[in-house]
């Protein structure tokens, strides 16, 4: 800008104005892209800074200057070269400004095509290489006719190289680690890894030229040079593909035929969105322990991200399936129980009757009719459901509390009680906490039970989850149902099912280059 404005008219009001104004607005934006606290961004708004604070000071007059002595070529006659401190720093900024601005806007480019944004040792070559594009046209315009590249290159180097060499020695090991492992792409931001066989996992939080950080599961940040990561063995789990086999074992009686087992094991496995059909999921009796006869269930999740949801519910459901069919986990202890047939008969006898009630309740609710779910997944809901009676004007639901289950009222009446004052009455087939089941927020009404009591089903998520990722009709249904209750939190149901939106390179561009 200086090299810039002493070009132009330097003794105009006018200009000088516009040079102030400029040199103010270019700061402007370097602060906001310094507050964005980003990595790119910061040394993108870092430099903008540099280049104005020096280039309004050297444009004003004010300079230091460093002199260099330089031998004729044809004689021993010397002369001094002085280089303007402010001015050649506030060039090279520039230029270090433009390379950031660049490796942004290539980012912004490779995403919104569909591909993966640049590495980390891309975009610090692609800076690097913008100074040094600007070291050379700086030399070329200022120094090329009176300061020989021999000159400069024996005034700044000599024995200093060495002594930065041996100082940076551990440094330049982790930054030719860090290369390489950017380069062969054996981690990457996101990724999840096993430091070690059966060693602790986490998820690569970030890796530069310098130190590979990784997130664990536990929440802690585990900062690791890059020499070290090479030294050591780990797996990365989504690489060639996320795709993971997993593997449950549970014991069920002698008495059970293996054909059976399996059959009731593998309709859990296609009956559970988490597992994937190709491969297929397999079951194979793995051992006859002293007490039962081991089986493993065999199948393959789309991600580590999906392992403890995948393998809770299929244990979970296996548990019932293999109850349902009258298959029996021992327990393998040595304790001796008598128990009374009569009793026994009576307690399965008084638990198939509520879970019958419970299914005649859900099938009198429009939500859980035949039209949205089938009778297995009907009584799936059923076993799982908590059923409570409830006394007139008890409170069944307060404004406030942190839940995600829903409730379908099976007799009786219930009042919603909104904030503004108002009520909704809601009968035996009605249903409230649609929102707090998709959405997880806070209840927004009370709700108590009405004149005469009421008889409520709770349905807690984990019951409710596995036949919406199964069904997308019943979860449009159960959204359609909460927006039209609810129309003021119609954003925030759009906005948790709304696709990414793309940003595109002028727009990029327009939000670098803006101020505010």
């Amino acid at each position: 800008m200086a090299i810039l404005a002493s070009a132009l008219l330097a003794q105009s009001p006018v200009v000088d104005a516009l040079a102030v104004l400029a040199f103010g607005y270019v700061a402007l934006v370097g602060v906001a892209a310094v507050r964005d606290r980003s990595a790119p961004r910061t040394v993108y708004g870092l430099s903008l800074l540099v280049a104005v604070v020096a280039g309004f000071v050297a444009w004003l007059g004010i300079d230091a200057e460093i002199p260099i002595t330089v031998s004729r070529p044809s004689s021993d006659a010397t002369y001094v070269v002085e280089i303007p401190i402010l001015r050649t720093l506030a060039e090279l900024a520039a230029a270090s400004a433009l390379g950031a601005l660049i490796g942004r806007l290539g980012d912004t480019a490779l995403v919104a095509a569909g591909r993966e944004p640049m590495l980390r040792v891309q975009h610090t070559a692609l800076w690097l290489g913008a100074i040094l594009v600007g070291v050379v046209v700086l030399y070329q315009v200022h120094f090329a006719a009176t300061l020989p590249v021999r000159t400069l290159v024996l005034s700044v180097g000599g024995a200093s190289v060495f002594i930065v060499g041996l100082a940076l020695q551990s440094t330049l090991g982790n930054v030719f680690a860090g290369y390489a492992l950017q380069t062969s792409r054996v981690l990457r931001k996101g990724d999840i890894v096993q430091l070690g066989h059966r060693g602790p996992i986490g998820t690569v939080w970030d890796s530069t030229l310098g130190t590979t950080r990784i997130l664990m599961r536990d929440g802690e940040l585990l900062v690791l040079p890059n020499s070290a990561v090479l030294q050591k063995d780990f797996m990365n789990l989504d690489q060639p593909s996320p795709r993971l086999r997993q593997s449950i074992q549970v014991g069920v009686s002698y008495d059970a035929p293996p054909a059976v087992v399996k059959d009731v094991a593998l309709s859990v496995l296609h009956a559970e969105p988490l597992v994937l059909e190709d491969p297929e999921p397999d079951v194979w009796v793995a051992n006859f322990a002293e007490s039962s006869v081991t089986y493993d269930l065999r199948f393959w999740i789309a991600s580590y991200r999906d392992r403890d949801a995948a393998n809770d519910r299929i244990r979970t459901r296996l548990w019932y399936a293999l109850r349902d069919a009258g298959l029996e986990i021992p327990v393998p202890i040595r304790t001796l129980r008598m128990t009374d047939v009569a009793e026994t008969r009576a307690r399965d006898e008084a638990a198939a009757e509520r879970t019958a009630t419970a299914i005649d309740a859900l099938r009198a609710c429009p939500l859980f009719d035949d039209r949205s779910i089938s009778a297995d997944e009907r009584r799936e809901l059923a076993r799982a459901a908590v059923e409570r009676r409830w006394a007139s004007a008890e409170s069944i639901v307060r404004r406030g509390d942190d839940s995600d289950a829903m409730y379908v009222i099976a007799d009786g009446s219930c009042e919603v009680r909104l904030p503004d004052g108002g009520t909704i009455a809601l009968e035996a087939g009605g249903h409230f906490g649609e929102i707090a089941l998709l959405l997880r927020q806070e209840r927004t009404a009370d709700v108590v039970a009405g004149p005469a009591g009421a008889t409520v089903l709770r349905l807690p998520r984990a019951s409710v989850a596995p036949i919406l990722a199964r069904r997308p009709e019943f979860r449009e249904r159960v959204g359609t149902v909460a927006t039209q209750r609810r129309d003021e939190t119609m954003g925030d149901v759009a906005s948790a099912l709304a696709p990414v939106r793309r940003v595109g390179m002028f727009a990029e561009l327009l939000r670098l280059l803006r101020p505010f």
